[in-house]
């Protein structure tokens, strides 16, 4: 699987679609035209790193009662449920307008599940307007957190699991990062700097 990076965009050729990988295309076509971005650990597992998952994290930009509407019309209609048991589109907005998640599944299952947000946090909204364009196979996109912002927070999240995908996407990118704004991030979230040599070793000076 060759990748190709810069600033905005990575590009895969002859990725092998997993399961997983099929449930995202079908859930993001399906949410058709909404703006988006991935987030936390799908991304890593995206790229290669084997591991299971409950959930994939998406941000949305604060919608209104008739977006959220039309968003949930169009999910019920590709097989996929709410997993919180909301009643209506009312519920689906009253839940995400107070700050909680709402979940999606597809029909006969619990997980994985798809965690939708609205950007609240500022790093929530840098990570959707500066989202990366991912193209595929010729053929799929998605957007995904700009991979340094995506390699601090896990840092900040601090589980085994959550250094290993730090580790990981690292490791992948280590070549392409811009190391300047990989730190900014880091000490936005105020992780330790023994924790990021601990995971990911020291940050060149000259990147």
């Amino acid at each position: 699987m060759e990748i190709k990076f810069s600033k905005n965009s990575i590009s895969l050729d002859q990725k092998e679609l997993t399961t997983l990988d099929k449930l995202v295309i079908k859930f993001i076509e399906a949410m058709d035209d909404i703006d988006y971005v991935i987030v936390s650990g799908y991304i890593a597992i995206f790229f290669g790193r084997i591991r299971g998952t409950e959930d994939i994290d998406i941000l949305l930009n604060k919608m209104d009662m008739k977006q959220i509407e039309e968003l949930h019309k169009k999910l019920l209609k590709n097989n996929f449920y709410p997993v919180n048991n909301v009643e209506d589109a009312k519920d689906a907005y009253g839940l995400l307008s107070e700050g909680s998640s709402l979940r999606y599944a597809e029909k006969g299952t619990w997980a994985p599940n798809f965690e939708l947000k609205f950007v609240k946090k500022p790093l929530d909204r840098h990570a959707m307007d500066n989202k990366m364009k991912v193209t595929f196979n010729e053929k799929y996109v998605m957007f995904i957190s700009p991979i340094e912002l995506q390699i601090a927070f896990k840092l900040w999240l601090g589980s085994d699991k959550d250094y290993e995908d730090a580790r990981y996407i690292y490791n992948i990118f280590k070549a392409y990062l811009d190391i300047k704004r990989l730190r900014v991030f880091i000490a936005e979230l105020r992780v330790k700097k023994e924790i990021v040599t601990k995971v990911i070793g020291e940050l060149n000076e000259g990147k």
